[in-house]
């Protein structure tokens, strides 16, 4: 009797924990941390460029910057299941020597694409970064994959919205990953 009870605890262990690990997923973003140019599994527009002096983690991280109405994006596209919650974050940081101005943002996004790339709905986005001479992580609230929607486009960004608003800013372990639904 006392065996059956030991087998039907370690069963019920057992099963626990592939309830646990399975909650927990692994993150979907190619190169979160930013380490590899070519491939790097993000795509770069504007003022963007991988930086090998200033990083959280590794060796690099990703910069970009913003001039008079500029902006710089690292994009990446990531299979996605609809009705799946996703949340987005990445650490950030604008040094004191090139520091964003209060009128520049800086921030991570998630948007939804169907198939055909058609955008579905508004993007998710993060609060903006603040001007910090320490690494702050930014990231969007949990957020269901709508109806429709077979791929999620991950951004980090900069944007200055008018003349004379420059400034860059460092992204480093950057994570778009599932989590429970709540």
């Amino acid at each position: 009797m006392k065996r059956l009870y030991v087998i039907c605890f370690l069963v019920f262990a057992l099963s626990c924990v592939g309830t646990l690990s399975c909650a927990e997923q692994a993150n979907l973003l190619v190169n979160p941390g930013f380490e590899k140019a070519d491939p790097g599994g993000w795509d770069l527009y504007g003022d963007s460029t991988y930086d090998t002096e200033t990083y959280k983690s590794g060796s690099q991280s990703g910069k970009v910057w913003a001039w008079d109405f500029g902006d710089g994006v690292f994009e990446q596209f990531v299979g996605i299941t609809p009705g799946t919650q996703y949340k987005a974050s990445v650490y950030a940081l604008s040094k004191p020597d090139d520091r964003i101005s209060e009128d520049t943002k800086a921030w991570i996004q998630i948007e939804w694409l169907s198939a055909d790339n058609a955008v579905i709905g508004d993007p998710v986005k993060s609060p903006s970064i603040t001007a910090s001479d320490t690494w702050a992580l930014l990231s969007t609230p949990a957020v269901a994959a709508p109806s429709g929607a077979a791929k999620a486009k991950v951004k980090v960004t900069i944007q200055a919205p008018k003349q004379n608003t420059p400034g860059s800013c460092y992204f480093d372990d950057a994570d778009f990953s599932s989590v429970p639904a709540k």
